[in-house]
């Protein structure tokens, strides 16, 4: 399939206009159809000082889409008949647990569809903060915890820690960095290597990902990397620089690799392809279409497999997709099922809507509207009666908080311990609801006990408790 010169330009001033908005310092760009790679591109530049621009060699980091690489090793090594994802953790890792005495049941499949029960944790904030390099000298003094820098105190810590299970494995969905770390050290004892040298040679080395590492040095020596670029929190304009990357040993598997446009769109492309690459079979189509399957409930139209979030019946095609986010990180990759197209999208900005550049690339590659949006909500009014039901403060173990309360007649929602900014939340159903900020829909879902009252909601992919 060829772009035409008119969509080419249409998308890259739509791509250039969202970087305005947004105030994205640089972009990278990959689709491919098939096995052709039919557009890459670099946007704007990888350092505000030299004004270096990006490349689609330029280095950036991919943060969680690291997810689905780990559950390629983990069917790697179902292929190789070392162990299978229903085994419980326990029968590799005995020191695992969690609070309550479900740890038992928990397996690999539990991990990789985000179902172990575990909550939202501050475990891995806490690793970034023992372990990243201080930038000031009032860096990283938070509150006393227990070190979770290695597999054996992130275990510890998941069978010692103060918090509540939120059912049983199975039963809900509910994003977990800490599920991933726990399987990065499945893949350590299977295997009998590191985790990182185990991605190296068994899946990056046979992609041809020459440019994508684990190894922070190797990093801190290219010369075609970028800088990291954040905002201290949502309400702030000022945009900030970094050569410090976040580092966090036991959780390298939820979200540590690093890597470039080029070497994944051969990621993408060999998904499409199912296994194959460069006429070499690096994991059999039954294992790749293993981890697309839609497990678990994720939100009100995505499922979840191992790594990859299912949206089913996007205008009749189904669409395989993660998305990343570290500090300097915005990434997304995916794949249209059966149409062989897939997509890659790096930025160097927190939060930046890399969601919006893959779902313009996908749109432009089917012929729609490249602002036709992949999630439509009805965003109506509540009836007045319900409000009451939906107030209340919720708070995550991983730091965020939201309340939601009653004014003028209007469900709002205020985002943060001290925010001073609300946003209005319109109703989709009785228990979805949607806050819209700066032109993004963020999906709210309402979970009910057996009487009828909210005792959590679904936000980000996580279940956050009623406080």
């Amino acid at each position: 399939m060829k772009l035409t010169a008119a969509q080419v330009s249409e998308f890259e001033k739509f791509v250039t206009g969202l970087m305005e908005e947004y105030k994205m310092p640089g972009l990278a760009v990959g689709i491919a159809c098939g096995d052709e790679v039919v557009y890459k591109k670099g946007f704007g530049v990888k350092d505000l000082v030299t004004k270096a621009p990006v490349t689609t060699r330029t280095i950036f980091g991919v943060a969680s889409v690291t997810k689905s690489f780990t559950g390629v090793a983990i069917m790697k090594l179902c292929e190789e008949g070392k162990m299978s994802v229903h085994d419980p953790v326990k029968k590799f890792l005995p020191e695992f647990g969690v609070p309550g005495g479900t740890g038992d049941a928990i397996t690999s499949h539990h991990c990789l569809t985000h179902t172990t029960g575990l909550p939202p944790l501050p475990s891995l904030d806490w690793a970034i903060d023992d372990n990243t390099k201080k930038e000031n000298e009032t860096s990283n003094e938070g509150k006393p915890h227990p070190p979770v820098t290695t597999y054996s105190q992130l275990m510890e810590y998941l069978r010692t820690g103060d918090f509540t299970v939120l059912g049983e494995p199975g039963r809900y969905c509910s994003y977990s960095n800490d599920a991933y770390g726990v399987l990065g050290a499945v893949i350590e004892k299977v295997s009998g290597e590191m985790y990182a040298r185990y991605m190296e040679q068994n899946i990056l080395a046979p992609l041809g990902m020459k440019r994508s590492t684990f190894n922070l040095e190797e990093i801190l020596k290219d010369d075609d990397v970028t800088t990291l670029y954040y905002k201290e929190n949502d309400e702030d304009e000022e945009i900030k620089s970094s050569n410090n990357w976040q580092v966090a040993p036991a959780h390298m598997a939820c979200g540590w690799l690093k890597s470039c446009v080029d070497d994944l769109l051969n990621y993408v492309r060999w998904h499409c392809s199912g296994g194959t690459f460069g006429g070499a079979r690096v994991l059999s189509r039954e294992s790749l279409e293993a981890m697309i399957q839609p497990y678990a409930d994720y939100t009100r139209d995505k499922k979840y497999g191992y790594g990859f979030g299912i949206q089913e019946d996007y205008e009749g095609v189904t669409i395989i997709d993660h998305s990343g986010g570290l500090r300097g990180v915005s990434s997304q990759v995916g794949w249209i099922k059966d149409k062989g197209i897939s997509a890659v999208v790096l930025c160097n900005l927190s939060g930046a809507p890399t969601s919006k550049v893959l779902a313009a690339a996908f749109n432009m590659m089917l012929g729609l509207p490249l602002d036709k949006p992949r999630f439509v909500y009805q965003k109506g009014d509540w009836p007045k009666e319900q409000l009451d039901a939906l107030t209340g403060t919720f708070k995550s173990g991983e730091g965020g908080q939201v309340t939601f309360y009653k004014e003028d007649g209007k469900l709002m929602a205020r985002y943060g311990k001290d925010s001073k900014r609300s946003y209005e939340v319109k109703r989709d159903s009785d228990n979805v609801g949607v806050v819209t900020v700066r032109g993004l829909d963020n999906e709210i879902r309402f979970f009910r006990d057996q009487n009828g009252s909210v005792w959590a909601i679904g936000s980000g992919g996580r279940i956050i408790r009623k406080s």
